[in-house]
């Protein structure tokens, strides 16, 4: 099973509001929030199911659109660098 981690040569600060993060050292620093913030945080050791849980336990999304929400936000932070996956051992 594949789970998402933090990638290497990221940076993160969570001021328990936003999420900053960037690719380190060269950035840009992405600044997240609300939802943002909120996946990216349930992100962390989950893999797309354990997320799409997450998310609507946190009444951060709708069950209906749980699964939808999980892949679309964590592609993109896959895709610029920020998250990555990893395989369970």
């Amino acid at each position: 099973m594949t789970r998402f981690v933090q990638a290497l040569d990221v940076g993160v600060i969570d001021d328990g509001i936003r999420v900053f993060a960037a690719v380190l050292p060269k950035g840009p620093i992405v600044v997240l929030a609300g939802v943002g913030a909120a996946v990216w945080r349930a992100a962390l050791g989950a893999d797309l199911a354990t997320l799409a849980v997450r998310l609507v336990d946190g009444d951060v999304c709708e069950e209906g659109d749980a699964a939808t929400d999980a892949a679309l936000f964590t592609r993109a932070f896959v895709d610029s660098g920020l998250l990555r996956e990893e395989e369970d051992s």
